[in-house]
């Protein structure tokens, strides 16, 4: 039995002593427009001027918008909205002058029935009217599991559990909206969490299309989460249903068990919505790009109880690289359930069907130089790629047992299939000039099951002036792997821009069976706290205690079990300096068991892998907290990792791996979001990572090393402009960005250094009534560069200059 055991006398460091200063030149005051009488003024709920950005959509949708950038709630009659539109609302303005333009033309009147709350009517009808079944928007902002309004989230659970203020959590949280993805016409998950600070993708992917696990904070994510919940072996994650994407950065374990401690990528899904809609897009662009989708949404039922959201999406795409090809088709329909008040139920289901042929990179000289053009492929077209199944389920409960008591149980079940055949590169031998490539083929059945439970039990209360939320929670989840598996070495080839393999798959094709079976099982407990004057200081403590059990067999023989448990916590606490500054430090410890196959070359499991962090920073907004930033500086030290040992390799090729290392990544990290100005939408992010190797037990020359795949610079820049409507270019946005990454080790054989590189891209957008065209240019000057890289035989190319265009209905 492997049981790791750490003392928790990890100490927090201190507040960094620094500030970001956000200066916003403010507009003049916007005039009131006369149409507004100074009685109906003198009936509007005090509030001070907001920003507002609101476009011609269905008045219902509208007026959900306008909740939530005012803070406003509304009730009036149902069906009081039925067949109408709103008017446009752009800039800074007084929600009551605001309301006043958006209900222009509808015929609809409204009245003050209290502080931020306002009944709707037609004309002659009374507040009676308003009390017999009203509709109630929920205008009191945004949440947690909901959309955002624009380029900035203000609210997460993913750090927390708990549907906190980002402001106010004293870990480092980074949100990209649906509106980003859209403006970006972002294609995969990549393009989407490149825009935060710290985060580049694998170099060990295979496929840039679909693969989507990424470095953060210098070491491998292990796991991707959907709405929390673990969602291993994920082929690939079609954007179609994602609402928001959100990175927490450091270890994560208290809460989610099992993961790398340099952070956790977490997907958030769209949900049903009570109002119908209907909204069809269209694309298409370079290299045989063509995708379509459906997004309908809506109530079932007469009384809004039950809703339904079905997100439909096909793809069909080449690519600059020979012979690849994508095809997949995925679709994802929700119900939601609201039997009473303060009891939800929300039903998912999804299905990806996704082929195409693996595309292995290009392999690079002994000196890192160009070696072939980078559409060249190694890989043979007559064998079928990989064919993937994607199949889940899964239901999310919550329940208000009182407005101080919340119980939230989520239940998933997920396979998938696939089915893959490929030739995929080893390594490069020769000399310069007469380099030689090493080639093994493999043909794989792989069949991923698992089943998740998750209970949380919340309960707010007051002790001596002090706020509680505590949380208790327990996890379980029972995963099982089958592989059938023929693997050969094939003769080598020689490096051109058109090589010669000859090699054809044997017909007798013996298969290693192979079956891995993990249970996991924990228990962990969190209470936020609020306290001194106004609740300006935050502290959060929290401790989760891991079971992990994993057995595996091959060929019917049973290898050893590991058994793996620990202890982890995290404490942070946030100060609030102002209404616009706040500082923050937190430590944290990570736990994560590496699997009976990750083995030494003794055949010996690893033990499992742990780290601690400690962070300090700051995090700032503006007064109409509608632009923030977070600044942060981190220290990440991680223990009893296993590399690879490139000198071992048993006799069907497996690899093996060094125990023991230890592996440190520090800097400093910057994002900012959100609309500086009116008009302007911005997301920025920079990352400094200082990365190496403390110790490696049987390789003393990667001491002190700089870890593969970990840039030292990376940054991110993406700005759009959104004309006034009220204007000649109204309806009209344009936007661009730029993407830096400095030098860049290959991930396994840090020998090989890519060239720093950077890429511009540009983006327009222009809405007209319900229809909406977007124009988006990937790598406008056409830049050669290297994006990532396995080893020197698996080096992935940059995309070339792309050109995508999207047309998008709502109905």
């Amino acid at each position: 039995m492997t049981t790791t055991s750490r003392s928790s006398g990890l100490l927090m460091a201190g507040f960094l002593a620094t500030g970001i200063v956000i200066h916003v030149g403010g507009p003049a005051a916007a005039e009131t427009p006369d149409r507004l009488g100074a009685a109906e003024f003198a009936q509007a709920p005090a509030d001070a001027t907001r920003r507002f950005d609101i476009t011609s959509q269905p008045l219902a949708e509208a007026l959900k918008a306008f909740g939530r950038q005012s803070g406003w709630q509304f009730s009036y009659p149902a069906g009081l909205t039925k067949g109408l539109r709103s008017q446009p609302v752009s800039g800074d303005l007084p929600p009551a002058a605001a309301l006043r333009i958006l209900l222009g033309g509808t015929g609809v009147s409204w009245q003050s029935t209290g502080p931020g709350t306002v009944a709707l009517a037609k004309p002659g009808e009374g507040a009676d009217a308003m009390v017999l079944g009203p509709i109630t928007v929920e205008g009191q902002g945004e949440s947690a599991w909901g959309p955002v309004e624009g380029y900035r989230a203000t609210r997460s659970a993913t750090a927390t559990k708990t549907d906190t203020p980002i402001s106010e959590t004293p870990a480092s949280i980074q949100v990209v909206p649906r509106q980003i993805i859209k403006d970006q016409g972002a294609q995969n998950l990549k393009d989407v969490y490149e825009n935060v600070s710290g985060v580049v993708q694998a170099g060990n992917t295979l496929n840039a299309q679909s693969e989507v696990l990424p470095f953060i904070r210098g070491f491998e994510s292990s796991v991707l989460r959907r709405n929390g919940l673990r969602a291993t072996n994920v082929g690939t994650v079609d954007l179609v249903n994602v609402e928001r994407v959100e990175v927490l950065k450091g270890p994560a374990s208290i809460l989610y068990g099992a993961i790398e401690p340099g952070g956790m990528l977490n997907v958030v899904t769209k949900r049903p919505q009570a109002t119908a809609a209907y909204d069809i897009d269209a694309e298409a662009g370079s290299y045989d790009h063509y995708r379509t989708t459906a997004d309908l949404t809506g109530p079932l039922t007469a009384d809004g109880s039950l809703l339904y959201r079905a997100n439909l999406a096909y793809t069909d795409e080449g690519s600059f690289r020979d012979g690849m090809h994508l095809d997949r088709v995925t679709a994802a329909p929700t119900l939601l359930w609201t039997p009473r008040e303060g009891t939800e139920v929300l039903f998912e289901l999804g299905y990806t069907r996704e082929k195409q042929p693996y595309d292995t990179g290009v392999p690079i000289g002994f000196n890192g130089e160009q070696l072939v053009s980078d559409s060249t492929s190694f890989n043979l077209a007559s064998l079928d790629g990989r064919d993937i199944r994607d199949y889940s389920a899964s239901y999310q409960l919550s329940h208000d047992f009182s407005d101080a008591v919340t119980l939230r149980h989520q239940l998933s079940f997920h396979r998938a299939h696939a089915e893959n055949e490929s030739l995929r590169p080893r390594n490069v031998i020769g000399t310069v000039g007469a380099e030689v490539i090493r080639l093994r083929y493999q043909n794989e059945d792989r069949t991923d099951d698992e089943v998740q439970a998750v209970a949380d039990l919340q309960s707010k209360f007051n002790t001596a002036g002090i706020d509680h939320t505590l949380l208790f929670g327990s996890e379980f989840s029972w995963e099982i792997s089958d592989f059938l598996r023929f693997r050969e070495n094939t003769s080598n080839v020689a490096i051109s821009d058109n090589p010669v393999i000859n090699y054809t798959p044997p017909s007798s094709q013996p298969k290693q069976s192979i079956r891995a079976h993990n249970r996991r099982l924990s228990f962990y407990g969190q209470n936020q706290m609020s306290m001194l004057e106004d609740g300006r200081l935050k502290v959060l403590v929290g401790g989760r205690f891991d079971f992990v059990k994993g057995e595996s067999e091959t060929d019917g023989v049973k290898a050893r079990a590991v058994h793996a448990s620990d202890f982890t916590f995290r404490v942070g606490s946030l100060y609030q300096l102002s209404d616009a500054y706040s500082v923050y430090a937190s430590a944290a410890q990570s736990f994560e068991p590496q699997g009976n196959s990750v083995l030494d070359v003794n055949d010996n499991p690893l033990a499992p892998e742990t780290g601690e962090q400690l962070e300090i920073g700051v995090k700032a907004e503006t007064p109409d907290k509608r632009f923030s930033a977070t600044a942060s500086v981190f220290y990440l030290k991680k223990e009893n990792v296993g590399v690879v040992d490139s000198a071992h390799q048993d006799a069907t090729g497996d690899i093996r791996y060094i125990p023991g290392v230890s592996q440190k990544a520090e800097g400093f990290e910057l994002d900012l979001s959100g609309t500086p100005i009116a008009g302007v939408n911005l997301i920025g992010s920079y990352s400094y990572t200082q990365s190496q190797t403390l110790d490696n037990p049987e390789d003393t020359s990667q001491i002190g090393q700089r870890l593969g795949n970990v840039p030292v610079h990376k940054a991110r820049l993406w700005a759009s402009y959104d004309f006034p409507k009220d204007t000649a270019l109204g309806g009209l946005s344009l936007g661009g960005g730029v993407r830096y990454v400095s030098d860049n080790r290959t991930q396994f054989d840090t020998a090989y250094i890519l060239d720093s590189y950077w890429v511009a891209d540009l983006g327009a957008k222009y809405t007209w009534r319900s229809m909406t065209l977007n124009l988006n240019v990937y790598n406008l000057f056409d830049k050669h560069f290297y994006e990532r890289a396995s080893n020197q035989a698996i080096v992935h190319p940059g995309e070339p200059l792309t050109v995508l265009g999207r047309l998008s209905m709502t109905f």
